[in-house]
């Protein structure tokens, strides 16, 4: 595999989920910077490497490993290696010398082209609207707490994740947010071992609010 100009036209959600939150986090970060409240650059980068290690490539981990070069399996990788250089650039101001170490070994990659010598010579990146989905941002965003919420009850109940469960359900009053995550349920019922989701807008069937001073 080698990078080249189409890099960033995948049509697979994880691809453009992680496309996305990059630009989310771009744009954030120049906000912060053009205010100088540089204070508040650190914790979105560190909230983008997150997601990218703890959610992008594990959940991509089928398709990094497939056996043949299939163009999903280019996608990734070109995704991947977009991501990997946009985030070094991004991080250079803030952690210098660990971004030039990830930029050198990325511009391995391409050979006989005209490659800035340094990290640091490098234009910073601009966000890309194009790529921004604010929809499937919330969307990935719902499922992870769907996900951290099911392994917490478990946890709660004592059943392990290997043990399949019959059904799962989704409480949200917002019927859109729930027509989005139906996109990602096979995620969840990968990640949760659950054989069927359902979902549900009547939240008071199931939650009870109480409070005391």
């Amino acid at each position: 595999w080698q990078p080249d100009d189409q890099t960033t036209q995948s049509e697979n959600w994880l691809d453009r989920w992680i496309l996305s939150r990059l630009n989310s986090t771009l744009h954030l970060i120049n906000t912060h910077m053009q205010a100088y409240q540089l204070n508040l650059v650190v914790p979105p980068l560190l909230d983008f490497i997150e997601d990218l290690t703890n959610g992008y490539i594990r959940l991509n981990r089928q398709r990094f490993w497939s056996e043949n070069m299939t163009q999903d399996k280019s996608d990734a990788y070109a995704t991947l290696h977009h991501v990997l250089t946009t985030l070094t650039t991004m991080m250079a101001p803030f952690t210098p010398f660990l971004s030039e170490v990830i930029f050198q070994a990325l511009t391995k990659l391409h050979p006989g082209e005209s490659m800035p010598e340094s990290v640091h010579l490098s234009s910073y990146p601009k966000p890309k609207e194009q790529q921004s989905d604010a929809k499937l941002e919330q969307a990935v965003h719902a499922m992870q707490q769907v996900i951290l919420l099911g392994r917490q009850k478990r946890n709660e109940v004592k059943i392990k994740v290997k043990t399949p469960l019959s059904n799962l359900t989704i409480i949200h009053q917002d019927q859109t947010l729930l027509e989005t995550i139906k996109v990602l349920e096979p995620v969840i019922k990968k990640e949760l071992n659950v054989k069927a989701v359902t979902y549900d807008t009547n939240e008071s069937a199931y939650v009870t609010l109480s409070a005391k001073p």
